[in-house]
């Protein structure tokens, strides 16, 4: 072809094929082997901090009963939302300790969205039929508001202070019931 560089066109090459290998490698390494929740090798914490306040970005979606939910209703509580989908082993894994959490902290401010990201309702209740959830999922049928967030994987999770100021995120599987993770959520229910 006229203009054309020999090599170019032909694909990634080899360079970008190991570049892919590697991260692959990484990144079930630090998954763990036996399945177990995992700490980020490069913090101690499983929770990372916004520098400055990052105000929630407002939305409304429906759950899976129709009903439209808007975060801005939720001013005031301390909020807990999780970008998942049934597909991801990650999601599946920490949805149990969800059941917990809700339960020991939803009569003292806190609520708890899941928002499953780009599936349909039936697929949803499929999947819930076999692991019941006793809290909220919102549908992102589009993954506008995991934009409006800047999801990138699955599970990501947010927390959310009582002013709408987003406090922590987390990215990847967190055991709810682990004592950081509660401490932090009481820390939240604390602050006026």
């Amino acid at each position: 072809m006229v203009g054309r560089k020999e090599g170019q066109g032909k694909g990634m090459g080899q360079m970008g094929k190991w570049w892919i290998v590697l991260f692959c490698a990484l990144f079930f390494w630090m998954q763990g082997s036996e399945g177990k929740f995992t700490r980020s090798w490069a913090s101690p914490s499983i929770f990372h901090t916004y520098v400055g306040q990052m105000r929630a970005p407002d939305f409304s979606l429906e759950d899976l009963q129709g009903k439209m939910v808007n975060l801005r209703d939720y001013r005031g509580q301390v909020v807990l939302l999780n970008f998942w989908a049934t597909w991801c082993p990650d999601c599946r894994k920490e949805g149990p300790s969800f059941n917990t959490l809700h339960n020991q902290y939803r009569s003292q401010g806190f609520a708890l969205f899941r928002i499953d990201t780009k599936e349909s309702r039936e697929t949803i209740r499929k999947f819930l039929e076999k692991k019941p959830s006793q809290f909220s999922i919102l549908l992102d049928t589009k993954g506008k508001v995991g934009r409006l967030f800047g999801v990138w994987a699955h599970p990501t999770t947010y927390l959310i202070d009582r002013q709408g100021i987003v406090r922590y995120r987390s990215v990847g599987a967190v055991d709810w019931t682990d004592a950081e993770a509660k401490g932090i959520i009481e820390q939240l229910l604390h602050e006026r």
